[in-house]
């Protein structure tokens, strides 16, 4: 059948995936500094030679940890937001799964954090991953802002700059959150909606 993949395709597939996952418990468990190649081979079952025949070093592996890590979020986030109405109420529920999902995964999200710092450029690997998930995520909220102003929950405005204020509020708590761990994902992710959509303005003047 045109445009299926070959045996050895999917070996690889299989393999970069079994590799990835094991990278993911390995850096969880030890951060990524001490998440050696021999470590992580050793998780996947295999050699630490056959790694390098899928990732040419530990850099490249993050890259890919990082994708499989978007799309765990992204089908996490989907899904949160598709059982609930209300732009208010999709807003809290996507605040809720990113907040859930990084709490799972606060150490390579430390490790992301650490190397965006570094001024990643998009000639790196990992440096594209970032950008590019960022964007999809940009773009995914900035849909949910344009479906509320088109149902009149929001006022007209320009829905990537006001989804890029609330990604930036929302990686804040991410890192507050792992800094000063906060037992309740849902009450932090009601106050950084309700503060995008009041601020701190007193509701009523006197």
């Amino acid at each position: 059948m045109a445009g299926s993949k070959t045996k050895e395709e999917v070996i690889k597939d299989f393999r970069t995936t079994e590799i990835v996952r094991a990278a993911r418990r390995v850096i969880a468990e030890s951060g990524f500094e001490d998440a050696s190649m021999e470590r992580i081979a050793a998780e996947a079952g295999i050699s630490k030679g056959t790694i390098y025949l899928y990732f040419r070093n530990k850099e490249e592996l993050l890259a890919h940890v990082a994708e499989h890590g978007y799309e765990e979020l992204m089908a996490r986030a989907r899904g949160a937001t598709q059982r609930v109405r209300g732009t208010e109420g999709k807003l809290a529920a996507l605040l809720r799964a990113a907040l859930e999902h990084t709490g799972e995964n606060r150490e390579i999200f430390r490790a992301l954090q650490e190397r965006a710092q570094l001024g990643l450029g998009r000639e790196s690997l990992l440096g594209r991953k970032l950008e590019d998930n960022r964007e999809l995520f940009l773009q995914y909220v900035a849909g949910i802002v344009e479906g509320g102003a088109r149902s009149g929950e929001l006022r007209d405005c320009d829905s990537r700059r006001a989804a890029r204020f609330l990604i930036e509020t929302m990686r804040g708590a991410m890192i507050d959150r792992i800094q000063n761990p906060s037992p309740s994902v849902a009450s932090d992710a009601e106050a950084i909606v309700d503060f995008f959509l009041h601020g701190v303005g007193a509701t009523e003047k006197t």
